[in-house]
């Protein structure tokens, strides 16, 4: 059973570190300060040599609910914005695009991810919302999803 209630929105964030680093360990390494601050977890790791030598991705996933608003575009960037908070003062100010299912910011400023990560470069922040509670719509006509196929339909006899 869920523990998401209604009007609440399940949320994947995924948060990639681009950072210098010559081998996985090494990124890995670098980032488990972000991977406790944020309760995540390491689901990725990349080598991106191929675009700057001496470079790594390593991405973190956190699973989140966040108090939905009826509005998925205004969750979704909401969730962003927590995470860059959680992140530090100097990271809130960054753009949030949104397009739902999912709202992401970029910030490319190697001395304010220098100084969250040794030798970051880049964050990339995503939400991603993974599935909702709040109360449907419905047609008004009863439910029949229980019933056989046809029944309530013979004939006596």
């Amino acid at each position: 059973m869920s523990d998401v209630t209604a009007y609440e929105s399940g949320m994947e964030l995924l948060i990639t570190l681009v950072v210098a680093a010559e081998d996985e360990a090494t990124a890995r390494d670098a980032c488990s300060g972000v991977v406790e601050l944020l309760d995540g977890r390491v689901v990725r790791t990349t080598d991106c040599s191929d675009e700057e030598p001496g470079c790594r991705s390593v991405t973190i996933s956190r699973k989140t609910v966040d108090p939905g608003t009826g509005n998925p575009s205004a969750t979704l960037a909401r969730a962003v914005r927590n995470a860059l908070h959680t992140l530090g003062s100097g990271f809130t100010g960054s753009r949030v695009s949104c397009e739902p299912p999912s709202a992401w910011t970029v910030v490319d400023a190697p001395e304010l991810v220098g100084e969250l990560v040794p030798g970051g470069e880049r964050v990339l922040l995503e939400a991603w919302q993974t599935g909702s509670t709040a109360p449907s719509t419905g047609t008004g006509a009863p439910d029949t999803s229980d019933r056989y196929p046809r029944q309530g339909n013979r004939r006596p006899g």
